[in-house]
């Protein structure tokens, strides 16, 4: 009988053991299938994470705002021109009869050092026509066939390729001279309409050339660049100073009403006026207080890339 008793006894332990043996199992399973959905979980957190991650990496990847414009450009394969004066010229590079600066003067060896020619490089662009005339100013008589003046027919039909292909973008990039022969500014904001013929005022002919480019061409995008600080000889501890025109003004005055005038036509304005150069760094930036040295050109360069990518 105790014999007895004491293999229930020890059934009854085997059979509890075995059932908490189950228990268990059936908790490490469950306990299992837990640790399974917390490390998907982790893993899907993971994955969100690198996703995340991945996506930041696309984005850093992804090009700048500079360097999306700079695409679109290259890709639309935009063609460029040019109205300027001597600033924007250089040898073999202008029409044939139009007056050239560099390389012959100033600083600037090289083409690659233009401003124009930084801007078709980096912008992807190419260059229909580069109609700039060195020494030529805005005003005078816009019906002569005189590359000496901006507003003059010859000068606006050079903006045109050889085969006479149009332009798409156009850069107008003026005012120098007539600063430097004091031309007085006058009083057109831009909205007045200017009659062909002697045009004696800086924003008559200004004015002028940008309805002339707008009928030539009525497809282009124009922008217009204001001018930098202009400088004048100083002495040997303050080798420039702020260039002040007969008529008692500075570039600056010219700029704003540059300014005004694309402005009243809703057209963009690049601005040359704070590019960098200014009084104190222009023995650098400059050869003469107007021409720019190639870190001058570098910083026009740039002003004009950010205008036309933007």
């Amino acid at each position: 009988m105790k014999k007895r008793k004491r293999m229930c006894a020890l059934l009854f332990l085997c059979l509890t053991a075995l059932l908490f043996s189950a228990c268990g199992v059936t908790q490490e399973m469950r306990d299992g299938s837990a640790g399974e959905g917390e490390t998907a979980g982790e893993d899907s957190s993971l994955l969100e994470d690198e996703a995340a991650t991945g996506s930041d990496s696309a984005d850093a990847s992804e090009p700048s705002a500079s360097e999306e414009g700079q695409i679109r450009y290259a890709k639309q394969g935009m063609k460029i021109s040019i109205l300027g004066d001597s600033i924007s010229t250089f040898e073999g590079w202008i029409p044939e009869g139009n007056s050239v600066f560099f390389p012959h003067n100033g600083a600037v060896q090289d083409v690659a050092q233009t401003w124009w020619k930084i801007v078709l490089e980096e912008a992807g662009l190419t260059l229909c026509a580069n109609g700039s005339s060195s020494g030529s100013t805005c005003f005078g008589d816009s019906g002569a066939q005189d590359p000496m003046i901006g507003s003059s027919d010859l000068r606006i039909s050079q903006l045109a390729g050889e085969e006479g292909e149009t332009p798409d973008i156009i850069l107008v990039y003026m005012g120098t001279n007539d600063v430097v022969q004091s031309v007085p500014i006058g009083d057109n904001n831009g909205r007045r309409a200017v009659e062909e013929g002697a045009v004696g005022h800086f924003s008559d002919a200004y004015t002028l050339i940008l309805d002339k480019l707008t009928r030539e061409y009525p497809s282009a995008q124009i922008y217009c660049c204001t001018l930098p600080p202009l400088g004048d000889w100083g002495t040997e501890e303050e080798p420039f100073v702020p260039f002040v025109n007969g008529q008692g003004l500075t570039s600056a005055a010219y700029s704003d009403r540059i300014a005004l005038i694309a402005a009243k036509r809703a057209i963009p304005v690049i601005d040359l006026y704070h590019c960098g150069i200014t009084i104190e760094n222009m023995q650098e930036m400059t050869s003469d207080g107007i021409h720019p040295t190639p870190e001058g050109m570098r910083l026009i360069a740039d002003a004009v890339l950010g205008g036309i990518i933007e």
